[in-house]
């Protein structure tokens, strides 16, 4: 048998990999929000110590955070030089549009079957809300809402939980495009009340309709960042090719 002493090295051993684990997913997801949100936008530098000393923890978590980053395509490791915050995939972003408009306009057929008094109250009292949104990042918070009120109404609500896991690199486009030009939100909110609208009323050809168009809106913004980015892209690159010269 095992004595005490060596019991309780391995449940201390234990505990200690146990919170190391914590930590590294806490870092991981404050970077995740800040990438995703713009706060750290493309080509930030993500320097080890730099981000020990901001978050207050060793550098084990966070070089198991920035690894789980990369694997997301978030951020770029290149060995001797650094890392820093990976520019936003085209395909990628592509790809997350396709499944989520995928996915959200099953959900939407979905909930036409189940739609009741109570989830049309909530998803209209989430859209007043939107319109009293006093900031782009609190509109984005209040839609995020409004699509998973209606996941909740299809009953099929772990799909949510699928999309938001699969749409990173749409969110980051989504989040630029309210950021530089928040008047478009007045047309998103008007294509949450035809969403709205096509559910009260049953109707699933006009309700998928509405949200197919909806979800298609970031295309016709996209495009400006992708080509400000691949211009900064050169820029950047111009740069450090004089300094060697």
């Amino acid at each position: 048998m095992k004595d005490e002493t060596s019991e309780l090295m391995e449940t201390s051993g234990s505990a200690a990999e146990k919170l190391g684990t914590r930590l590294a997913d806490q870092v991981y997801q404050r970077l995740l929000d800040e990438i995703v949100s713009g706060a750290l936008p493309p080509g930030t530098p993500m320097a080890e110590l730099d981000l020990c000393s901001s978050l207050g923890v060793s550098r084990t978590p966070v070089r198991e955070a920035l690894i789980k980053l990369a694997d997301a395509d978030l951020v770029r490791i290149y060995p001797q030089s650094g890392t820093v915050v990976a520019p936003i995939s085209r395909e990628a972003f592509r790809h997350a549009q396709f499944i989520r408009e995928h996915l959200e306009c099953a959900l939407v057929t979905e909930a036409v079957r189940f739609i009741d008094a109570t989830s049309l109250r909530e998803l209209g009292e989430i859209i007043e809300r939107q319109e009293k949104a006093a900031t782009p990042a609190g509109f984005y918070a209040l839609d995020e809402h409004f699509h998973h009120a209606i996941a909740r109404t299809s009953r099929l609500e772990g799909v949510w939980q699928v999309i938001r896991q699969t749409k990173i690199h749409f969110d980051r486009v989504r989040h630029l495009t309210l950021q530089e030009d928040a008047g478009h939100i007045p047309l998103l909110i008007e294509q949450h009340r035809e969403i709205l609208s096509g559910l009260a009323d049953c109707n699933e050809e006009r309700a998928v309709a509405a949200m197919r168009r909806h979800l298609r809106e970031v295309f016709r913004r996209a495009e400006g960042i992708f080509v400000r980015q691949e211009e900064l892209a050169m820029q950047v690159t111009a740069k450090r090719r004089s300094r060697r010269k």
